[in-house]
C-alpha cells in the first residue's frame, strides 16, 4: 500500500469563513481534527474520512472534494470555492 500523501491539492481551494480555507488534504484532515468527536463519529463525516484516507494512497481527490462538500452543505456551514 502506497504512503499517503497529504499534500495532494484539492481540485478547487475551499473556503470556509472565518474557520480556514482547504487547498491540500492535509488541510482536510486537520479540519476534520477541529469536528468534536459526537459529529465526526456520524456516517457522513465518516465517509469524507474515508474517502480522505483513499485520496492520500492515490485514490480520487475529486470524491473527498464532493463528500466534504455536501456534509458542509448538510450541516449548514457556508463554503465558498476560492
Amino acid at each position: 500500500m502506497p504512503r499517503p500523501n497529504w499534500s495532494r491539492k484539492l481540485p478547487r481551494p475551499l473556503k470556509i469563513p472565518s474557520v480556514m480555507t482547504l487547498r491540500t488534504l492535509a488541510d482536510v484532515q486537520a479540519l476534520l481534527g477541529d469536528v468534536p468527536a459526537e459529529r465526526r463519529r456520524l456516517d457522513t463525516w465518516q465517509h469524507v474520512a474515508g474517502c480522505l484516507h483513499e485520496a492520500a494512497r492515490g485514490g480520487s481527490i475529486n470524491d473527498v472534494a464532493v463528500a466534504l462538500r455536501l456534509v458542509l452543505m448538510l450541516e449548514h456551514v457556508p463554503c465558498l470555492p476560492r
